[in-house]
């Protein structure tokens, strides 16, 4: 009988999760939830214009970045076309080089500059998580932005 119980029980745990865990959909979906995926190499600039058509938190930047080589990976995140608006960043880098957390936010008409450590002469790979969106008390949406990602 105790053997039974060990089995009843994980289930239970998970059926429960699942219950806790389920609720109604929103009227509206965000496509933000699924990362862009991007690969970079040394040497190599990568220049993203993105558009974020809602608020945050329906809209967002997503991006997901897988690093082969070594050195340091820079982020640049640049909005000028309005003036006013709380532009941020946010993100990890992990790497055998350690974890290198970014947070960045300013106004607009500023430029945010990161740098991250990304491997090492050993072990030349890392991966990136950068999120970055656009506040504005005074526009409605769309924002368009730019990120600029060097290695």
């Amino acid at each position: 009988m105790k053997n039974a119980y060990r089995k009843i029980i994980p289930g239970w745990g998970i059926l429960s999760l699942i219950f806790l865990c389920s609720y109604p959909a929103l009227a509206f979906e965000t496509e933000a939830l699924i990362p862009h995926l991007e690969v970079i190499i040394p040497g190599m600039t990568r220049t993203l214009e993105i558009t974020q058509s809602y608020d945050f938190p329906q809209d967002f930047n997503n991006l997901f970045l897988v690093v082969l080589g070594y050195g340091g990976l820079s982020i640049t995140l640049r909005k000028v076309d309005t003036e006013g608006d709380l532009l941020i960043m946010a993100g990890v880098g992990i790497s055998p080089a350690g974890i290198g957390p970014v947070f960045k936010f300013g106004t607009t008409q500023v430029t945010l500059s990161e740098a991250i450590e990304i491997g090492s002469e050993y072990s030349p790979y890392g991966i990136a998580w950068i999120v970055s969106w656009v506040e504005s008390p005074h526009h409605t949406p769309p924002y368009h932005y730019t990120l600029i990602l060097s290695f």
